[in-house]
């Protein structure tokens, strides 16, 4: 008989289960955009996270090239095909007006718009090199000194932030292993000193 009582209550407990997880028709349409940003939002952040990432190399990439000789357009060129697809697209776009017949300077201004707003000054700086002869090198050094200091700086907050991040991973993994491995065994020992 108590049998027939667990085989009962099993199944009374899987109907339940079964019962919960079936979907249910409503009247009213479910909105999932109020739930979850939306595609579009969230590939955007991914894609400023990628650009704010390799910019400082970028930068350096492009140090390196007019260093070695190589015209602005031509040092961007032959940067474009070593950086990720956020920061390759945005050069790529820079150098599609180059080929299309835009000055150089002018094309510039697709830089900023394909990469927003931290690509401001080594457009400008490009611009203003290409315009009046500006020497490059020098500015383009210390951008990429203030794209590394950018970059230290997000890596020192990020690490700022990681205890408050850990904080609740830490107390709801430790506190159970210590109340396991420390309180438990103590209170069997005294439970089992109580019955003796």
């Amino acid at each position: 008989m108590n049998e027939q009582w667990v085989d009962a209550s099993l199944a009374l407990a899987i109907v339940v289960v079964a019962r919960g997880l079936r979907p249910r028709a409503s009247r009213r349409p479910v909105r999932h955009e109020a739930i979850a940003p939306p595609p579009r939002a969230a590939s955007a952040r991914a894609r400023r996270r990628t650009v704010e990432a390799g910019y400082a190399d970028a930068v350096e990439l492009v140090v390196l090239a007019v260093r070695a000789g190589h015209l602005p357009a031509a040092a961007l060129r032959a940067v474009q095909p070593h950086l990720p697809a956020a920061l390759a697209d945005g050069f790529g776009a820079v150098l599609q007006r180059v080929d299309a017949g835009h000055r150089f300077a002018d094309a510039l201004d697709e830089l900023p718009r394909s990469l927003g707003s931290v690509a401001v000054s080594l457009a400008q700086s490009l611009a203003a090199a290409d315009r009046d002869g500006l020497p490059l090198a020098p500015v383009l050094e210390r951008l990429a000194f203030d794209a590394r200091m950018l970059r230290r700086r997000r890596a020192d907050t990020l690490a700022r932030q990681l205890p408050v991040r850990l904080s609740l991973p830490l107390v709801l993994c430790t506190l159970p292993s210590f109340v396991l491995l420390a309180v438990v065994p103590l209170l069997l020992a005294a439970l089992s000193s109580l019955r003796r």
